[in-house]
Order: C-alpha cells, then structure tokens, then sequence
C-alpha cells in the first residue's frame, strides 16, 4: 500500500517506506508469493564503525549491487536497509560478502546481513518494521509489559484504600486530565477534522500516587472501588457553570454504575437536551462484565436521555467474541497494537467479519505511529484517536 496524500503530511520518507514494506510483508503472507529478504542490520554496526562517513560508504557500495537487479529496497527509520528480490536473488548473496568484507572479515556482516523468505517469515519481517517504527516490546512502558510493574507490589490493606480514598477527595485532578481528540482522517482527504475530544483521568498514575509500592492488580473489586471516586471528581467538575458553558462535543469514559450517582444525575440535569447527544459515555468491556445489571441499567437510561455511547479501549483481538449488536453501543473504540500488523490470514479474516459494516461506527485508538493510520484505512476506518493525530493538530 501506497501511503495516501493525507498520510504523505504526517510521514517521513523512511516512515512511507516502512509502511509500504509492511505491506508488502502482509501481501505476501496473503497471496503466498515468495520473496527474498535481506535486511541490513546497519544500525547495529559495532561502533568502531557506526559513524555517518562508514553507513554513507557502505549505502554507497551496497545500492550499486541492487540498482540493476529486480530488487526492491527500503530505507528504514532506524538506519537498516531492506531488500527484496524475487528468488532467486543471487545478488543478495553478493549483498552478504561484500558486508563481510567492509566490516574487515571479523564475522559482524554475516550478523548484521540477516535473510528471511516471505510468505513464511512475514511475522518476522513486520517485527523488523514494528522494532524500526519504535513500536518493538523493547519500547512498551514496563507497566504494559506482561509481569510487569502493574502486577507488582503489596496488596493493599483496608486503611490503604481508606486512606488513598480521604486523599483523592483533597486533590487537584485537574493537573492529571488528558485530553484527545478523535478525528475524521480520509484517505486521499484533507487533513483530520475534529469531531469531539475526550477526557481521561490515568487511573494507573493516580493509583500509583496514592499507593505507592502497593498493586490491586489481584483485587479488581478495590480498583474499581478507587475509579469510582475518581469518576465522581470528574463528573462534578464537569457540572460546574463554567464548564458548561464552553461545552463543545466530549467523550467520558465511567464505569456504568457512576450513571446512577448523584454527580451524573447533576450533569444530566444541567445538560440542555440539545447538548446530551454530544457527550459519548463510553464503557469498557472489563467494567460491563464485572457489573452487567448496572450496565443495563446505564444503557437504558442513556438511551432514555439521548447520550451517545461507545464501547470504549477494547483489545482488537477480543472483537469477534462480542455480540454482533456490541451490547447496544453505538461507537466501537478499537485499540491498536502491533501485534494487529502480524496475524494470519485467519486471524485478519475474523477480525474484520467482526467489524462493524457501518465503518464509521468505528474508532481506531492507540494511534501513536502512522502504521496505525494505514492499518485501519486498509479496513475502511476513518476516525482516529493517539499521538499522531494530536501531533498533526498542534500548531507548528
């Protein structure tokens, strides 16, 4: 896939490149055409020779090699080059010696020139694209790694929460609310059009403050005791004059029992019913499980007041074990990954039957690197939400 002129605004060369290389990675899986692929680890270099004089003469002795050949080659945000030949690419092997010998013999140019064969390496080739991208699990935060920070620490006690509860009431969240917006985004279009921003609170930082060296990872009952609170701050700002009266289209994640507290019902009484559609109350799939009549419950009432809804973070690998009506929510929010660039025909085959057919239901969030941004006009989705998006908004 080409990237489109509006992507074109937000990429850089080597960006495009790595987009177009993972798809033709996905491509060939896909049609099962064979290809030989060498990639040219030159960001590994030992540092004896990775300065820009020794990556400019080895660019300068490899792109001779591969100019008269069938080959394709892509430069890579990370520095490494990828080529691409149909076999038998013999070339490629002459690509591999002259490495060896440019790095002195030592052994480096077998390392560094590393061959895999599409279609049956292509998770390996868009791991390479991913690493390249900074998308790589070497660059995940260690709270999302599995194991990690979020399943570390004490439990806490009683007097923990109640403690953690009597700070919460004093605080100043308004330093801790991060706003994004989610965006029309058109393939071949103009650039992205806001369409309603929305607030959230980062419940794991605040956990984190509040109880410090302490998880309740293994007590989801305390977590959602603690967002509770948290929902209630937020709701009772939101109710405030001043807040209304710069209202514009917003999103508010809640868990579904915070529909029924005394703060929603204040802010559904000062909300004029012209402005309720405006405001998607989103809900995330963890919180309808755990609580499904207080979901119910939530549902009808929005639906009764004339909210918008939305099925709100919802891992892309759990989308085809939903119901086809996705609980009645208006507004999937799909969240992005990398591992999304690697499945298997099958696996790409389920998720996008799963999809819903009205496109425009759809947001795809976690749009942090423009791969993700092709990812899901390749599926027909327009409307984005991550760092991409905000990035292209702020003023230069």
């Amino acid at each position: 896939m080409e990237a489109a002129p509006a992507l074109n605004r937000m990429l850089g060369s080597s960006q495009r490149e790595a987009l177009a290389l993972a798809a033709l990675a996905r491509e060939s899986a896909a049609a099962g055409v064979e290809q030989r692929v060498m990639h040219l680890r030159l960001s590994a270099i030992p540092s004896n020779h990775n300065r820009l004089h020794h990556q400019r003469l080895l660019r300068e002795a490899l792109l001779p090699l591969l100019r008269p050949t069938r080959a394709r080659l892509y430069d890579l945000p990370s520095g490494d080059l990828v080529a691409v030949s149909p076999p038998p690419g013999e070339h490629l092997d002459l690509v591999r010696a002259v490495m060896q010998k440019l790095l002195d013999g030592e052994g480096e140019g077998a390392a560094i020139a590393q061959e895999l064969r599409l279609p049956q390496q292509a998770a390996a080739l868009l791991a390479v694209v991913e690493s390249a991208l900074g998308m790589g699990a070497e660059h995940w935060p260690a709270a999302a790694m599995p194991g990690g920070a979020e399943a570390a620490g004490a439990q806490p006690q009683a007097a923990d929460i109640l403690a953690a509860e009597a700070a919460l009431a004093q605080a100043d969240l308004s330093v801790h609310h991060r706003w994004q917006t989610i965006c029309l985004l058109v393939d071949g279009g103009p650039g992205p059009q806001p369409l309603w921003r929305e607030q959230r609170l980062p419940a794991a930082d605040l956990e984190a403050a509040l109880l410090p060296r302490q998880s309740l990872h293994a007590t989801p009952w305390l977590r959602r005791r603690l967002r509770a609170r948290l929902d209630k701050r937020a709701l009772a700002q939101w109710a405030r004059p001043e807040e209304l009266r710069g209202f514009s289209p917003s999103g508010l994640p809640l868990l579904p029992a915070s529909l029924g507290e005394e703060e929603f019902l204040r802010l559904d009484a000062a909300l004029p019913s012209a402005m309720r559609p405006q405001l998607t109350l989103g809900f995330s799939l963890p919180d309808i499980l755990a609580d499904p009549q207080a979901f119910a419950m939530a549902m009808r009432f929005a639906r009764l007041r004339g909210y918008g809804t939305a099925l709100d973070d919802l891992d892309a690998g759990l989308l085809p074990m939903l119901p086809e009506d996705n609980f009645g929510l208006g507004t999937l929010k799909l969240r992005f990954s990398a591992a999304l660039l690697a499945l298997d025909g099958p696996g790409r085959a389920a998720l996008e039957a799963a999809l819903p057919a009205e496109r425009a239901r759809v947001v795809l969030t976690g749009a942090d690197e423009p791969i993700a941004i092709g990812w899901g006009w390749e599926r027909g989705i327009t409307r984005f939400q991550g760092r991409v998006i905000e990035q292209s908004l702020s003023p230069p």
